[in-house]
């Protein structure tokens, strides 16, 4: 009987790593450190051309200017009449283009939770101070034009937002689901030893 129950409990075991690595494998990838947009669907320049836009982390100047947005008043005064109580700050990101393209560079930038009814602001940082940039929500998209590029602050207001399509952090929902495999793995272990049992 021993030999059997380990039997079974080797059969657990190798079932359960197996799914789970086959879980980690379909698991997207980590973004970077606090990064939510880190992506874009489309830039073309100001004849139309498309061209490759690079969404990146901040230099040093660029984390000392994204400070100045931490202060809810220095962000009111930004916006002005488009700004409401429930607007934050979910990313700043260095964003710049690659080669040569001519100015404007209107680009769509992927922002997860946004909707077209979203309110939403993007600040560009630019001769030393920070300013609002005509934009427009889309669906999971925000779009603005750009007459240079720099950092780049993305204001949402979260109460507009469907933050029930927030992804899951990252290794949440894989342990999840190993947790309930290996739940339902022992029971089948110990169903078939109950059976074992009864047959002797």
């Amino acid at each position: 009987m021993h030999k059997f129950t380990k039997k079974i409990l080797s059969v657990v075991l190798a079932g359960t790593l197996s799914i789970a690595m086959g879980i980690t494998a379909f698991a997207n990838p980590s973004p970077q450190k606090n990064a939510i947009v880190t992506e874009y669907t489309k830039a073309v320049d100001k004849d139309g051309n498309n061209v490759e836009i690079i969404i990146e982390d901040l230099t040093d100047d660029g984390e000392k200017a994204a400070k100045q947005l931490e202060n809810k008043e220095t962000l009111k005064t930004i916006i002005g009449d488009n700004y409401v109580d429930s607007m934050e700050v979910i990313d700043v990101r260095e964003v710049r283009v690659k080669g040569n393209a001519h100015f404007p560079i209107t680009i769509s930038f992927k922002v997860p939770g946004v909707l077209s009814s979203t309110n939403v602001a993007i600040l560009h940082y630019e001769n030393g101070a920070w300013k609002e940039e005509p934009s427009k929500a889309g669906k999971g998209t925000i779009t603005v034009a750009f007459n240079s590029l720099s950092p780049v602050a993305f204001v949402v207001d979260k109460n507009t937002a469907a933050s029930s399509t927030e992804s899951p952090k990252t290794g949440e929902t894989p342990m999840v689901a190993v947790a309930g495999i290996v739940a339902v793995l022992a029971l089948a272990g110990a169903v078939v030893f109950r059976k074992k049992t009864a047959v002797k």
